[in-house]
């Protein structure tokens, strides 16, 4: 790190050393042709100078002796000026004959030192124009651009489309890049083209837009491909095209005399099923591309709301949902015709033929049920608890009216169930 540290002080210490102790100019400097440009050392000696003189070659600029300043030199006078304390020159109204080496001398009553540098006069660049092709530039054809400006001309740059056109494939450009010749153009060529001259001290640059012609590519037909008896159709023809392409519409190979790129038809029939055809025409590339179009004219509801619009599993899915609920409602009517009817059991604590319920604890239902006296199922018993025999309850019959021999016209039998 110290012997680093000491490399640095000792280089700057050699700079100080020339700077402070020589003079030195810039190498180079630019001027334009009436502008003005100042020589003025980058750095020189501390010292009092007695005589400071600026030459052209070897011809005489300006001088100055013990501070009187002389211009020897016709063509000078009024252009030069000179800065005694910075030994600086400024010449003003600048021609192309003011290039070349300037040689700046200082003297100092022990040592003499000398500087010298370089001006280059430009012509300041006006009037950029590009030339482009004298005709319509179609695809697959090719194009030539030119740029050409008066002036001092140095540098030439293309950009297109705001970036930097490069030599490619199909894009050469000539030696001084003046000219650029694009050989089977495509549409991605069309585009700003700008090209840019310049000089040091000045630039000028055009814009020229090319345009190229091609198509029709790509022609299709968007539309329906149905439609239903007494409907409305729009057919929309497009391609790829520049200019706009011309269209024509026929009809199953006839011309329907459309020739705009949209075909209507309203109240459609029958007859109206068929192919539509959309030519496209460029009529500068003069070239025409077709496409096609097939139109079916169906029963009117066939396509929007009819059955027959419906596919079969929604056609399924309606008729088993029309028997689910035909079934719900034979369901509900077998439910009530079923249970309406039936007779309403009553509970009732009493004392049935001679025998008390046990504590209230034992129900008694009743059924009546009418017979006819020759009704041999039944047996006539007294008694408190009568049973039949096959163990079922009881029937008790009990005689309407004080008259045996008469014949009732019913029976009424009454059975206890205990539970």
């Amino acid at each position: 790190m110290a012997a680093r540290a000491l490399t640095c002080t000792l280089t700057l210490l050699v700079w100080a050393g020339v700077s402070l102790g020589q003079l030195v100019l810039p190498n180079r400097q630019n001027g334009a042709v009436g502008g003005n440009v100042e020589f003025k050392p980058i750095s020189f000696p501390s010292d009092t100078y007695q005589v400071i003189t600026w030459r052209f070659g070897e011809t005489i600029v300006i001088k100055s002796i013990s501070g009187s300043v002389s211009i020897p030199r016709p063509e000078y006078r009024g252009r030069v000026s000179l800065d005694i304390n910075t030994l600086a020159l400024e010449l003003r109204n600048l021609t192309m004959g003011d290039t070349g080496v300037y040689i700046l001398t200082a003297d100092t009553a022990a040592s003499s030192y000398s500087a010298e540098t370089t001006l280059k006069v430009f012509v300041n660049v006006s009037g950029a124009t590009i030339t482009g092709p004298a005709g319509l530039v179609i695809e697959g054809n090719s194009a030539n651009l030119s740029c050409d400006a008066s002036g001092t001309i140095v540098t030439t740059e293309w950009m297109k489309d705001n970036q930097k056109l490069s030599p490619s494939n199909n894009i050469i450009f000539s030696a001084d890049n003046r000219s650029v010749s694009i050989s089977a153009v495509s549409r991605m060529d069309s585009g700003e083209y700008r090209c840019t001259l310049s000089n040091p001290v000045s630039s000028d640059s055009d814009v020229f837009t090319m345009t190229v012609n091609y198509g029709p590519d790509n022609v299709r037909i968007e539309g329906p491909s149905e439609v239903e008896e007494r409907g409305s159709v729009m057919l929309l023809c497009s391609a790829e095209s520049v200019p706009d392409p011309r269209y024509a519409w026929t009809f199953n190979g006839t011309n329907t005399g459309v020739t705009t790129d949209s075909l209507t038809m309203d109240q459609v029939t029958f007859s109206n099923s068929g192919t539509y055809t959309c030519t496209a025409w460029n009529n500068v590339t003069r070239r025409e591309t077709s496409a096609s179009h097939s139109l079916v004219v169906r029963e009117i509801g066939s396509l929007s709301g009819g059955v027959g619009s419906l596919s079969a599993g929604a056609i399924a899915g309606i008729v088993i949902g029309v028997l689910l609920g035909v079934a719900l409602v034979a369901g509900l009517i077998v439910y009530f015709t079923k249970f309406a009817g039936r007779p309403k059991s009553s509970s009732r604590g009493v004392k049935q033929n001679g025998a008390t319920q046990n504590g209230g604890e034992h129900e008694l239902n009743y059924a009546d049920i009418r017979h006819f006296q020759n009704n041999q199922s039944v047996l006539n018993m007294g008694g408190t608890s009568t049973q039949t025999r096959q163990g079922t309850p009881a029937m008790v019959r009990a005689h309407r009216g004080a008259n045996q021999g008469a014949k009732p016209e019913a029976e009424v039998t009454y059975s206890e169930v205990r539970k």
